[in-house]
C-alpha cells in the first residue's frame, strides 16, 4: 500500500465511506444489520458516482482526501480495495478502534488531520452525529441524507472531544 505524505500546504477533505462513498442497492435495508454485516453486505455496494466526483474533482484541483470512516482496521485492506477499484483517490485512511461513539472518533480523525495539514476543509458523512462532532471542532460538514432510519435508530450522544 501506498500513501502519499501528508502535505502541510494542502487542505484536506474528509470523507466517510459507507453510506457517503457508497451507495446501498435499491431497496436494501441495513436498519437491523450489525455494523460487521453491513461492512460486508458493502464490500459489493457502487460508488455514490456524486461523492465519488467530487473527490476527484477536490483531489485534482490540489486538494488531499482523507478516508475517516467507523469500519474497524482489520477491514484496512477490503477498504483500500474498495477505494482503488472505484477509482477514488486518497491520501489517508483512518479506521475506527471501536472504543468510542463514531461522533467522537470522527473528531480525533479531524484533529489528527488538522495536525498534519494545513486545514480540514469539509466532513461528508451521512451521520448527524459525526456532522455535529465536526462543527464542535471548527470544521465544516456536508450532511449526506442517506441512513436516517439507521440513525435513527442508533442514536449517539456526541460531545466536544479535547486531547
Amino acid at each position: 500500500m501506498e500513501f502519499s505524505p501528508a502535505d502541510k500546504a494542502k487542505v484536506v477533505q474528509l470523507y466517510d465511506m459507507d453510506d457517503t462513498l457508497t451507495r446501498k442497492p435499491e431497496g436494501f435495508d441495513n436498519s437491523g444489520l450489525t455494523k460487521d454485516q453491513f461492512f460486508d453486505a458493502a464490500r459489493d455496494f457502487p460508488a455514490d458516482e456524486a461523492v465519488a466526483d467530487l473527490a476527484r474533482l477536490l483531489h485534482s484541483k490540489g486538494d488531499a482526501i482523507a478516508i475517516a470512516t467507523a469500519r474497524p482496521a482489520e477491514r484496512l485492506e477490503e477498504t483500500i480495495d474498495w477505494l482503488r477499484k472505484n477509482s477514488i483517490p486518497f491520501d489517508d485512511v483512518m479506521l475506527s478502534n471501536g472504543s468510542e461513539a463514531s461522533g467522537v472518533t470522527k473528531q480525533e480523525m479531524i484533529q489528527a488531520m488538522q495536525d498534519k495539514y494545513r486545514m480540514v476543509g469539509t466532513l461528508f458523512d451521512d451521520s448527524q452525529f459525526n456532522i455535529e462532532g465536526a462543527n464542535l471542532q471548527g470544521v465544516d460538514a456536508v450532511h449526506l441524507l442517506k441512513n436516517e432510519d439507521y440513525w435513527a435508530q442508533h442514536p449517539e450522544n456526541v460531545w466536544r472531544h479535547i486531547r
